[in-house]
C-alpha cells in the first residue's frame, strides 16, 4: 500500500527521507547522497536567498541496533525537487501522493483558521454593529452620498469577511425571519430574534453566509442565507427543541409556536428567485408597515 506520513515539527511539515526512498524504490543511502549533492549547488545561489532548510532539514533516527543514523525531513518544495528527477510509475505515484497529502493538510488548516476567525468574530459583531450605527449617525450630518456610505461599510466589515450589499432580488434573512420560519418565539409569542442570533453565534457560521444590508442613512441589518436557516433548524432538532439558549452570562428562554410555520413552504423556494422565498400568500416583499405591526415587529427590526 502506497502512503506517506506527514511530520509536524517546529512549525513545519515534512516527510521522512526513509519513507520517500521506500516509495520511489531507491536505497536510502543513495537518496541521502542526492540530497547532499543538491545542498552543494544550492549554497551557491546566495543572491536569491534560497535556504537549504526550505527544502531539506537534517535529522536523525535510531536503527534496530541502537545506532544514531542520519536522515532528512523533506518539505513540500523538497519533495518537488526529488520528484523532478523521477520518471516512470514510481515517480508518478510519489508525485501524486505528496501533492495530495500536503494539499489535504493545507485545506484542513485553512478550514480551521476560517472556523477560528468565525468563532472570534461572531461575539464581537453585535458590539461592532452598534459602533457602526453610531458612526452612521454622524454621516447623516455630513451629507454623505449613499455610495460613500456603502464604501465606508464595505471597508468596516472587510476584516470580518462580510459583504455589504444593497437590497436585491437575492433573499437574505434576518435573525427574526429565521425565528419565524423555525417557530422560535418568546414567552409573549413574538419571533425570538435574539435567541436565534445567539444560536447562530454558537454555530460558528462562516462569514460567506452573512451580509450587511444598509437602509436609510443610519441603519444596518445583519442578514443570513438559507444555509444558516438550515443550520439553525438542525441545531434545534439535534438538541431536541431546547428551551434555553445561553448568551453572554444570561439565558434566553425560548418556546416553539407551530402556527408560525405556515409562513414557510420549502417546496415553494426557487434558488435565486426574486419573490419565491416565501409562499405566494405571505411574500414579505409585499408586506406593509401595518402587516409587520400585526406580526409584532417593525419593518426593519432584525433584533440583532
Amino acid at each position: 500500500m502506497y502512503d506517506l506520513t506527514l511530520i509536524k515539527q517546529d512549525g513545519g511539515t515534512y516527510i521522512d527521507s526513509r519513507d520517500v526512498a521506500e516509495l520511489i524504490g531507491k536505497r536510502h543511502s543513495d537518496l541521502l547522497r542526492d540530497i547532499k549533492r543538491y545542498s552543494k549547488y544550492m549554497w551557491k545561489i546566495t543572491e536569491r536567498k534560497i535556504a537549504f532548510s526550505d527544502f531539506f532539514l537534517e535529522s536523525s533516527y535510531l536503527d534496530n541496533t541502537g545506532r544514531t543514523l542520519r536522515c532528512y525531513l523533506i518539505t513540500k518544495m523538497g519533495c518537488e525537487m526529488v520528484a523532478n528527477k523521477l520518471t516512470g510509475e514510481k515517480g508518478i505515484l510519489f508525485t501524486a501522493l505528496y501533492v495530495a497529502k500536503f494539499n489535504e493538510m493545507e485545506n484542513a488548516e485553512r478550514a480551521e483558521i476560517e472556523a477560528q476567525l468565525a468563532r472570534s468574530a461572531t461575539p464581537h459583531l453585535k458590539v461592532f454593529n452598534t459602533a457602526v450605527r453610531n458612526v452612521l449617525e454622524g454621516f447623516a450630518d455630513t451629507y454623505a452620498t449613499p455610495n460613500e456610505v456603502m464604501e465606508f461599510l464595505r471597508g468596516a466589515y472587510k476584516p470580518f469577511g462580510i459583504d455589504v450589499i444593497r437590497e436585491s432580488g437575492t433573499h437574505y434573512l434576518t435573525a427574526t425571519n429565521i425565528a419565524m420560519l423555525c417557530g422560535i418565539v418568546s414567552e409573549s409569542g413574538r419571533p425570538h430574534g435574539h435567541a436565534v442570533a445567539s444560536i447562530i453565534g454558537r454555530l460558528n457560521i462562516a462569514s460567506e453566509h452573512m451580509v450587511i444590508v444598509p437602509y436609510g442613512m443610519v441603519g444596518i441589518s445583519m442578514r443570513y442565507d438559507e444555509f444558516v436557516l438550515e443550520e439553525v433548524r438542525r441545531y434545534i432538532s439535534e438538541n431536541n427543541l431546547p428551551k434555553h439558549v445561553p448568551h453572554q452570562g444570561f439565558t434566553y428562554h425560548i418556546y416553539y409556536d407551530p402556527e408560525w410555520l405556515f409562513l414557510y413552504d420549502k417546496s415553494s423556494y426557487i434558488a435565486g428567485g426574486d419573490d419565491d422565498y416565501f409562499d405566494d400568500d405571505y411574500d414579505f416583499e409585499d408586506f406593509t408597515e401595518e402587516d409587520w405591526e400585526q406580526l409584532g415587529m417593525g419593518l426593519n427590526d432584525d433584533f440583532n
